[in-house]
């Protein structure tokens, strides 16, 4: 069942901080282990670290103090250097070796996401709220620091942090206990107004990315994209995106200067109740000093101790906030994973090997956010094996039609049945095997001709029907005349010795790529609107022979061209308006013919005028 997504007034973590832990956990197990065990020996080198840095100052002023030969205060000294570039130089070591661990584990759940991205079922990418998760998705994979990665490093730093507090605090409780006390409640108040810094940013995330998408799309997606060029300069539309882009940097400025006034209110409140906290432990232990109570050397260690506890337990609460931080980012990316389709992934019944019939039983259906239906109590029936053309006006749905036929979009209301079963009785990977499209929006593979029409590895490949299909198509011409033949790369960003395909050319690989997978459905969705007149004659000529073992449906513009199919199906008004061969439909003088004559006019106007 498809999982119901709504939209929340406040929002609200699915997955607990331990449930998120152990799905990391999990995760590295699985892909980067050596993750898991590196944190280990943080909490010995930062131990080690520590006790050097506390008691280094106070031990080389007790030396200088009680002993004036040189050679042991400088065996001493180099004695305390020594342990400590060799803890650092391990400190680094681990470290990097974390670092290079948690990138590569980052990059996996950017590979588990991408992975299920492209096997989710399409009709869910056209949901707003979906892709308001991907967002977040992709937002937890892009911050290294709140993906979760962390956790073991920040379990490793919490233990050395905790073995620190005991160290520091036993020797502060030599001064006064109620130091530690005082340091507490301080860091406690400042952890509270941090967490709620972060989670009011995190509850305004969605605004941010909203902003971000609509940014990057003007100012890289459109001003890089070499196809927009033309445009862009002919039509003088470089003001225009430009005012745009400023407006939306604006709007991001202005969320951004929330974050940023939030964030300094948060530090003018950190630094009083550090500056209150911090000032009483050291007038405390300077009054102690004054009076005579501690000496020199205590009080360097007492004054260490006090500082250095002050930061870790700053430390501490700073890493309980960050694994909450990277809990609730967790959690977003689980949920975005776990959106499902309705179409079934399971076993399904056998699909047909022959070309099947297709029914329509009262189908309605509504872009989401959409103004109004495209498609509204549609019902008809496609004969196996026969020939339909799709016609209408633009925006008539007959794209949308096709698209709900093999189950790329499905339904809001009744059923669609191949061969008498429902699509939802399939498996959905099995249905799509069922088709095979010419689109109107294509993309091609960064990989060479003949992979990009048998859509396989070169291993896999049948080059004799490779052929077969670019002889069929009109395409064997062109390729014959690259270097390389069907092995020529494409896309030139990728390959030196890479071709771009004219448009034209471009639809007779798709239609290549269609013949070689060899479905019993095919549907042609203006196959010929990049064609040359004989291009176009001859994809005519050559229909019969291409859709001669299958149920075919094909879309155009171009009424003139649809003669040749065995009905018409007319789409206007969100309804089939009008359905019959071409004769019939002319015969019945309703929108078709009304479409027809418009068309055919021009072309009668200028024979009239050539012979005048």
């Amino acid at each position: 069942m498809e999982k119901a997504i709504q939209k929340e007034e406040k929002r609200k973590p699915k997955y607990g901080l331990l449930s998120c832990v152990g799905y990391i956990y999990r995760m590295l197990w699985q892909n980067e282990r050596k993750l898991v065990f590196a944190g280990v020996f943080i909490v010995p080198i930062s131990l080690a670290l520590s006790v050097l840095t506390l008691y280094t100052p106070s031990v080389m002023l007790s030396v200088l103090e009680k002993s004036d030969r040189f050679s042991q205060v400088a065996l001493v000294i180099i004695g305390l250097l020594l342990a400590q570039l060799l803890c650092s130089l391990s400190d680094n070591v681990v470290s990097t070796i974390i670092f290079y661990s948690e990138s590569y584990a980052l990059g996996s759940m950017g590979m588990l996401w991408r992975t299920y991205s492209r096997d989710r079922d399409r009709y869910l990418d056209y949901n707003p709220e979906v892709q308001k998760w991907n967002e977040r998705a992709l937002n937890v994979i892009k911050n290294n620091h709140t993906a979760g990665v962390q956790f073991p490093k920040d379990f490793s730093n919490m233990l050395s942090l905790i073995l620190k507090f005991l160290l520091f605090g036993t020797v502060i409780s030599l001064l006064h206990p109620v130091i530690i006390l005082l340091l507490a409640v301080g860091c406690a108040l400042n952890a509270v107004i941090g967490k709620r810094e972060w989670r009011k940013n995190w509850e305004e995330q969605d605004i941010r990315n909203d902003l971000d998408k609509k940014i990057n799309c003007i100012a890289w997606s459109v001003s890089q994209d070499l196809s927009y060029a033309k445009d862009i300069r002919l039509y003088g539309m470089k003001r225009f995106l430009h005012d745009r882009l400023m407006q939306l940097l604006d709007l991001s400025l202005v969320e951004q200067r929330k974050m940023e006034c939030r964030s300094i209110l948060t530090a003018l409140i950190n630094f009083f109740v550090v500056f209150i906290r911090d000032g009483a432990a050291y007038a405390f232990l300077i009054a102690e000093a004054v009076q005579g109570k501690v000496d020199a050397a205590s009080f360097v260690l007492y004054f260490s101790a006090i500082s250095s506890l002050s930061d870790v337990m700053g430390s501490i609460l700073e890493i309980i906030n960050k694994v909450s931080e990277g809990a609730i980012q967790v959690s977003d990316f689980r949920e975005a994973m776990e959106i499902e389709g309705r179409l079934n992934r399971g076993p399904g019944i056998p699909t047909p090997k022959e070309p099947f019939s297709i029914t329509f039983r009262n189908v309605s259906f509504q872009y989401p956010e959409g103004e109004k239906k495209v498609l509204e109590n549609i019902s008809f029936q496609i004969e196996a094996g026969e020939k339909i053309a799709l016609v209408g006006l633009n925006g008539a749905g007959k794209t949308t039609l096709t698209m709900l036929m093999c189950g790329i979009l499905l339904p809001d209301e009744g059923e669609i049945l191949l061969n008498g079963h429902s699509l939802y009785e399939y498996n959905r990977d099995e249905l799509y095997s069922l088709f095979g499209i010419v689109p109107q929006q294509f993309n091609l593979l960064p990989a060479s001709i003949a992979q990009n029409i048998a859509a396989a590895e070169e291993d896999a490949i049948d080059r004799e029907r490779v052929d077969y299909c670019m002889e069929l198509a009109g395409l064997t011409e062109k390729i014959a005349s690259l270097p390389k033949g069907a092995d020529t790369p494409l896309n030139r960003e990728l390959y030196e010795d890479g071709v771009e395909l004219s448009g034209g050319e471009t639809q007779k690989l798709l239609l290549a790529r269609l013949l070689y997978k060899d479905p019993p459905c095919i549907i042609l969705d203006e196959p010929t609107a990049a064609l040359d007149p004989i291009a176009e004659d001859r994809m005519y000529r050559s229909y019969h022979q291409i859709a001669a073992k299958a149920t075919s449906v094909f879309i155009s513009h171009r009424l003139a061209s649809t003669r040749f199919c065995d009905r018409i199906f007319l789409l206007n008004g969100a309804c089939i308006a009008e359905v019959g061969t071409h004769d019939e439909l002319m015969a019945a003088g309703g929108k078709y013919r009304e479409l027809f004559e418009l068309q055919s006019r021009y072309y009668k106007e200028g024979k009239k005028g050539e012979v005048e």
